[in-house]
């Protein structure tokens, strides 16, 4: 089983390129299962599910940690012994999606001064704690977090194997690369990738290599397209729309290199 996070300054195509990746996986046959934690919840839609058919975790949490045995403040049950079914706990809130991709939604902040996400952040943390410890149901699980920083310091991705930090050729975006992989480091995340998207000169990534002091087998390109904004205006999904699309080209490379990384 591999575990990735996805982060990266708000706009770069962060949901995009979970979308894609996650059902080329599964299209290959492999089981994934992926984690909705940005509140803007885009990831459903980008998967083809419709927002009324799912159940976030967000509006659950105390049933949750009933079904779980836990008080609410608990973060490190699994680590403690606790046995657990956790398909019985958590199925209500798996949706199926294009391809046989699985989602987990997180949700959003549901009414003002309702609160920070937190909770709800280590809530998911605890599922995943659950969901991969000695499991062989999902080869992938995958996490497409909040844009910035901040689910770093909730320290939801310690020990993943890969943190992809998605960014564009721009210099706020490239900061927060540089900082979540700063993060990702100190979280014990075992190989950080920068995925420069929305790619017009190649020349842009090796400015960004320099900047970030990348190696060439921690980078990967993804070429601008304007396929990706038509989708988008006709409320299809890039992968359906056009399938032979740079972007989809490059996300494919992207999904066959990683394959071949040994974690």
């Amino acid at each position: 089983m591999k575990k990735i996070i996805f982060t990266g300054k708000g706009g770069v195509g962060k949901t995009t390129i979970v979308a894609t990746l996650s059902r080329l996986l599964a299209r290959d046959g492999y089981r994934v299962l992926v984690i909705d934690c940005d509140p803007s919840m885009n990831l459903a839609m980008s998967l083809g599910v419709s927002l009324s058919d799912v159940n976030p975790l967000i509006e659950n949490k105390v049933n949750i940690h009933e079904k779980l045995g836990l008080g609410m403040d608990d973060e490190h049950a699994h680590e403690n012994g606790n046995e657990i079914e956790i398909n019985e706990v958590i199925e209500d809130y798996i949706v199926e999606t294009k391809d046989g991709v699985r989602l987990i939604v997180m949700g959003t902040i549901l009414y003002g001064g309702s609160g920070c996400l937190c909770s709800s952040i280590a809530l998911v943390k605890l599922l995943i704690g659950y969901i991969t410890s000695g499991s062989t149901d999902n080869d992938f699980v995958m996490v497409d977090s909040q844009a910035g920083a901040e689910i770093f310091g909730r320290g939801l991705a310690s020990e993943f194997d890969f943190t992809f930090a998605i960014t564009e050729p721009m210099p706020k975006a490239v900061e927060v690369t540089r900082h979540v992989m700063e993060l990702s480091r100190d979280l014990g995340v075992k190989k950080q990738i920068v995925i420069v998207n929305k790619v017009e000169d190649g020349m842009e990534c090796e400015t960004i290599s320099r900047e970030l002091d990348c190696s060439p087998d921690q980078m990967y390109s993804v070429r601008y397209d304007r396929n990706v904004i038509e989708a988008d205006k006709n409320g299809l999904l890039i992968l359906d729309y056009a399938p032979h699309a740079s972007v989809v080209e490059d996300i494919q490379r992207i999904k066959e290199e990683i394959l071949e990384v040994k974690i």
